[in-house]
């Protein structure tokens, strides 16, 4: 292997990263510095030169290398995708994800373009770390730091040179000073990187920092969710109805469903045959948005008190203690993954109901699990013989990857759809987009025939809205949902209202066009059961005559109203 490669083989270490990390600068507007993140492997690289023996060197070199390269190419993946480097909020979806849904995620994303790098960087670091083995193994330190050294000198005038090249003898005369130098020269290094907050910028360090602030934040919910009694007592939620009254409200939550694909809201398909047959009895509200466009910040906001203004809030109650505190008796059916019962923040708030059924064990086909398995649980817990009940379901939905969410036979849309983005791909992605529509309208609709079937001769309501919506080619080149592209139908939801009581169908059908924020539904959830609490604000529900419209808060703050008035 030609010598001059082997001399500077160490150089080639951080190539790799170097051209990735160069990549990544180039397609953000922030003021990504990849130096910061290259210091952080000279560092550990520089480390080595106290490791004497040769085959525990390499193997140390090797772990560097592979991980800043695996850790680089991920990040790389990331801002291809979505424009924005990995932060706090990306860790904690990770985090709350489950395999089925990474590995969809995968199949869904992962493409050529990245397939080639990735291959470009296995077959560079074959010849990176091979070299690196053979300059370990047949030169020595000395012969390494002189030939660098030489080179080094010559860029500098003959003083410096014999200065430094004097200072160089010293140190090599003795081990014990090599030894003292190299580490006196590393804590200098590593001082000054702390200093500057340099590891700020490194994946490792916001990958511990959030894992440890994912873990905080579990324990404050354990903590303030379970056997709270100051919360509980401070909450003082009672219902308004007699307590022999027979009433039953039903939650369903969708997933990844935006309300420009539905045809109740005038899309050009014919994606909601069967709640356009009971388009009379539904109060569909034309102008609601979700709070993110990821589940776990969403249903934190939705299911709590807390809001965009004061997240914080979160801790003060859940729509499942306030609904119990009432005289309900609350039940949960997902066909969501658990993961495991304190593993997620949704499945944590889940677990405060008094009876919870997961029909979705992450063990299926081909990662099909179709939401028509909610039925029979649905159809249990209507039949029992309670007084008051809250009911939510929890659905897949739309989600990702779109083609597993629904049956052989919902595989109705084939043809050319409209796109901006005309591609085989996008073709392909709204045809099942809108197959798994269909699908869900069909879930819907059964569910709002089973309560009204139930309920007939009692109170009885359904509130159908997605957790967030999806950009599937409409606004960009793109099918998901993503907070750093924030596109107008990653927000958009259906919002759907159903009750037995035509009378308030009535009066509700005039507040269709109002504006709102679904962070605030857990006030429209009460105001519907007649319930009051500490701290309920009726001009935050949908469906109060003293609801007052507010800013509609998203990305980072900004008002959505402004942010999508052009569009």
């Amino acid at each position: 292997m030609n010598r001059f490669y082997i001399k500077y083989c160490y150089l080639f270490l951080v190539l790799p990263v170097f051209f990735l990390l160069l990549s990544i600068k180039t397609n953000l507007e922030s003021n990504f510095t990849p130096e910061r993140v290259l210091y952080t492997y000279l560092i550990l690289y520089l480390a080595s030169i106290l490791i004497f023996n040769k085959k525990i060197k390499f193997i140390y070199i090797s772990l560097v290398y592979l991980i800043s390269i695996i850790l680089t190419y991920i990040e790389w993946c990331y801002v291809m995708l979505y424009h924005e480097r990995i932060n706090t909020s990306t860790i904690f979806i990770l985090l709350e994800t489950n395999g089925i849904e990474s590995w969809e995620f995968i199949q869904q994303y992962f493409d050529y373009q990245m397939i080639i790098v990735l291959l470009v960087l296995l077959f560079s670091s074959f010849f990176i770390l091979k070299g690196v083995k053979i300059l370990i193994e047949n030169y020595s330190r000395k012969e390494i730091l002189f030939a660098i050294k030489s080179d080094f000198l010559m860029l500098f005038n003959n003083r410096l040179t014999n200065k430094l090249a004097l200072f160089y003898s010293y140190i090599n005369a003795n081990s014990l000073r090599k030894l003292i130098a190299g580490i006196f020269l590393i804590s200098i290094i590593v001082s000054i990187y702390f200093k500057s907050n340099h590891q700020k910028q490194h994946a490792v360090y916001l990958a511990i920092d959030s894992f440890l602030k994912y873990k905080d934040e579990q324990k404050k919910y354990n903590k303030f969710l379970f056997g709270n009694q100051i919360k509980n007592d401070q909450l003082h939620a009672k219902s308004k109805n007699s307590q022999s009254e027979k009433e039953t409200y039903v939650l369903v939550i969708g997933e990844s469903t935006t309300k420009t694909h539905l045809q109740l809201y005038s899309y050009y398909r014919a994606t909601n045959p069967e709640l356009s047959k009971i388009k009379n009895e539904l109060v569909i509200f034309e102008d609601v948005i979700s709070p993110h466009t990821h589940t776990i910040p969403c249903l934190e906001k939705m299911l709590t008190l807390g809001n965009y203004e004061h997240p914080e809030k979160k801790y003060e109650g859940t729509i499942i203690e306030i609904m119990k505190q009432a005289g309900f008796k609350t039940y949960w059916i997902s066909n969501q993954i658990p993961v495991g019962m304190y593993e997620t923040i949704s499945t944590t708030i889940a677990k405060l109901s008094d009876k919870i059924y997961f029909t979705n064990s992450g063990n299926e086909k081909d990662q099909q699990s179709f939401d028509e398995k909610v039925f029979p649980y649905l159809d249990k817990v209507l039949k029992e013989n309670v007084t008051k009940k809250f009911i939510v379901v929890h659905l897949l939905g739309t989600h990702v990857q779109y083609k597993n969410r629904y049956p052989k036979s919902f595989d109705v849309f084939k043809d050319t759809p409209q796109t901006k983005f005309p591609s085989e791909k996008a073709f392909e992605e709204i045809n099942w987009y809108d197959n798994a529509i269909l699908y869900n309208d069909f879930v819907v609709s059964t569910i709002i025939n089973k309560v009204k079937a139930a309920t007939e001769n009692q109170t009885s309501s359904l509130i159908y809205l997605s957790d967030h919506g999806e950009d599937v080619f409409e606004s960009v080149d793109l099918a998901g949902h993503s907070e750093a592209i924030s596109s107008k139908p990653m927000y958009l939801i259906p919002f759907i209202y159903w009750s037995n009581n035509v009378e308030q169908n009535k009066r509700y059908g005039q507040y269709t066009k109002r504006k709102y924020l679904a962070d605030d539904l857990i006030f429209s959830l009460v105001d519907v059961a007649n319930i009051t609490f500490n701290g309920y604000e009726t001009e935050r529900s949908i469906f109060n005559s003293n609801f007052k419209e507010r800013k509609r808060l998203v990305k980072d703050g900004k008002d959505f109203d402004e942010l999508f008035q052009s569009n």
